[in-house]
């Protein structure tokens, strides 16, 4: 059914007046007239009554002004959130936070992102670095923050760097290196280490090994699965372990005591990771919204 005939039949039932709802619609009244018939014949029935001095609705034509204006309604709103998807401000975008970095700018830019644009459904996940990166590849993540550098699948993706934090180190209260305001890195050397698994972000894990232990390795006593258990490990006594400040913050024990290094402190990185060549309006919003974070947080 063409809804140009709806629309037609609409303006000269509420008006009852062929003149003045062709001169509302723009167009010529005989082509007003054609376009009634043309959708009386198409559903087959009279919708109208039509005298010299008068027009109005037949006891079917009322009947059918009421679907008539329901499927109108229905098909502008289609039409206006086909519109706002274009625009990238309706429609729906996946993000992945990472979990060594789940507040902080990430949770800002998305806040950000869902005030500007309410129209958009926003899901969010919070994997590993790789577990992300892996899923934009297979098109369940439209975008993810990510601790870089990526080591695998970067060839189709675009990074953006937003902000980088520093590393801390967390271990039992009574250590002896809790006496210290600040650690050295060679104060680690031989420290038996807590850690996580390489897998969960490669290219993250050796960032942190090689700045602060740099061609030596650490002394791995215990390989965790996230940082809880981590510092569940270093509570009991296990040994020390090395996260980022932030997850640091978040997940505060008794007992723990967390250390600065000594500047330069090494630095965590952090990254909103994209498919290349994924165009969608509203993800393009999003990384503007990104941008203009990333720039604020830059100073």
């Amino acid at each position: 059914m063409d809804l140009r005939h709806l629309r037609h039949f609409v303006a000269v039932a509420r008006t009852l007046h062929f003149g003045r709802a062709a001169a509302a619609l723009h167009i010529a009244q005989p082509a007003l007239s054609q376009s009634i018939r043309a959708l009386e014949e198409d559903l087959g029935v009279r919708l109208l009554d039509r005298t010299n001095r008068r027009v109005e609705p037949t006891q079917a034509g009322r009947a059918r002004l009421v679907e008539a204006e329901a499927v109108l309604a229905h098909g502008e709103r289609a039409v206006e959130r086909v519109r706002l998807s274009g625009q990238g401000r309706a429609g729906r975008l996946r993000i992945g936070y990472t979990r060594s970095a789940s507040e902080g700018i990430s949770t800002r830019i998305v806040d950000a992102f869902r005030g500007a644009h309410p129209g958009v459904v926003v899901e969010t996940d919070t994997l590993y670095t790789a577990r992300n990166v892996a899923a934009l590849a297979e098109g369940r993540l439209d975008a993810a923050f990510v601790r870089p550098p990526i080591v695998s699948g970067s060839a189709t993706l675009s990074t953006l760097a937003l902000e980088a934090e520093p590393f801390v180190v967390v271990m039992p209260a009574g250590h002896r290196l809790a006496r210290r305001g600040r650690l050295r890195r060679s104060d680690l050397c031989n420290a038996p280490l807590v850690t996580g698994a390489r897998e969960r972000g490669p290219g993250f894990f050796e960032t942190m090994f090689e700045s602060i232990w740099g061609d030596v390795p650490p002394d791995i006593v215990r390989i965790e699965a996230d940082e809880e258990h981590m510092l569940r490990a270093v509570a009991a006594g296990v040994g020390i372990t090395v996260i980022t400040a932030s997850r640091a913050r978040a997940l505060r024990r008794p007992g723990l005591a967390v250390r600065h290094f000594e500047p330069p402190e090494p630095m965590a990185p952090l990254a909103l990771a994209w498919r290349t060549a994924d165009a969608s309006p509203a993800l393009a919003r999003f990384l503007e919204t990104a941008r203009a974070l990333a720039a604020c947080a830059g100073g």
